[in-house]
């Protein structure tokens, strides 16, 4: 079987939407746990998104940046009220009372993860994810709790 590079990357790809989907159902029905794993997925796409801006590759920036823009569609649906009391939680409360600021953050980060994936050399593309670098960033310093010192 001869497979082509995309071939082969849409195979790495699908494999690892697969374990996302294993690792949801997992935690089905808890929207932390489940928000805690897509977040560990954005994770690991920006980490291999990073990565691309020194070897740069059109269509695995495509399929990472998708993987980045699909995940924050489904985090906007992840807390829900109530959520919030769950102690293993790292959101910050004001998720849930500035829900539109933290909505309209989610919405961003996916038009920019897809805009990212659009990027046709490695300039564009560099310049696309550092945007959405700094609006992850940025989310986080609003919503996201700050970890205590061991």
């Amino acid at each position: 079987m001869n497979l082509s590079r995309n071939h082969l990357w849409a195979a790495i790809a699908g494999l690892g939407l697969a374990a996302g989907l294993a690792t949801a159902a997992v935690s089905a029905g808890n929207p932390v746990e489940e928000r805690q794993a897509t977040m560990k997925g954005v994770a690991k796409s920006m980490k291999e998104g990073g990565a691309l801006q020194a070897a740069f590759d059109a269509a695995k920036a495509k399929t990472t940046m998708d993987n980045v823009a699909a995940a924050a569609k489904k985090l906007k649906g992840l807390y829900p009220a109530g959520s919030d009391a769950d102690p293993k939680s790292g959101a910050d409360p004001k998720v849930w009372t500035q829900k539109a600021d933290f909505e309209k953050r989610l919405a961003e980060m996916g038009a920019l993860a897809a805009n990212a994936g659009k990027a046709k050399d490695a300039d564009a593309y560099k310049a696309a994810y550092k945007s959405l670098g700094e609006t992850c960033k940025s989310c986080h310093d609003v919503y996201r709790l700050k970890k205590k010192p061991a």
